[in-house]
């Protein structure tokens, strides 16, 4: 299972498996946990990580201790949470991975939730609200996306009507959002103002074109897919 080295699994589960068996296999964590086989993979890849850093723990609260030391020595999460808390950056995967990929480290969002999962499990995470003052449109889209990590354009669209579309757009230029869409018509969408009336001749999933019914002339407008995952940029 190609991508992430652990997944946002229960610790208490995990300490179950590395107390009670010697050599845990999917069907053995399938037979224990009562759980799909998918899951089990799950649970046999990310305990394999956690047996490589922490061995011989006498109890449920070392464990867990044990476990979070790991993850503070490998990801640098004093540096990582001390970026997040000195910007006011809401903290999800997104905003975690983002902070700790700065520092030269690899992670991915799976692993970023795993962590966030295991120290508040642990009760080693404390969160405090911050209050942020958005008084434009664009500020309160963006906040929305910042707040989650990321959210689907369908969930901002209900929200926001078609001005979504927009201030998504702005945002992207910006550089304060993600659009994934977007990055293999960069080029052009940088060089535009006008998202419902783009001149040429262009084709892609991303543009409707449509024909001025005075000049005759063919434009096209920017689309969203609605399943599109927005997510915010942090550096």
């Amino acid at each position: 299972m190609p991508g992430s080295n652990f997944y946002p699994l229960p610790l208490k589960n995990l300490y179950k498996l590395a107390t009670s068996m010697r050599e845990p296999d999917v069907s053995s964590i399938m037979s224990l946990l009562k759980v799909s086989k998918r899951r089990a993979e799950q649970y046999e890849k990310t305990l394999n990580w956690i047996l490589g850093r922490v061995k011989d723990a006498k109890s449920m609260d070392e464990f867990f201790e044990r476990v979070a030391e790991a993850l503070l020595n490998e990801y640098k999460l004093d540096k990582a949470f001390a970026l997040l808390m000195d910007r006011s950056i809401p903290l999800s995967p997104s905003s975690l991975s983002s902070a700790i990929k700065g520092n030269g480290i690899n992670i991915n969002d799976t692993e970023a939730k795993a962590i966030i999962s295991w120290l508040k499990e642990g009760g080693f995470l404390k969160e405090r609200r911050v209050p942020i003052l958005a008084l434009s449109l664009e500020e309160r889209v963006l906040e929305d996306i910042r707040s989650k990590g990321s959210l689907t354009y369908s969930s901002l669209r209900k929200v926001y009507g078609d001005s979504a579309r927009r201030i998504i757009f702005s945002l992207w230029k910006k550089g304060l959002v993600n659009v994934p869409s977007f990055e293999k018509y960069r080029k052009l969408l940088e060089s535009i103002d006008d998202i419902d009336k783009i001149p040429g001749n262009v084709s892609g999933k991303i543009f409707s074109k449509w024909q001025d019914r005075i000049s005759g002339e063919v434009y096209s407008e920017l689309v969203i897919p609605l399943r599109e995952r927005i997510s915010a940029r942090w550096h």
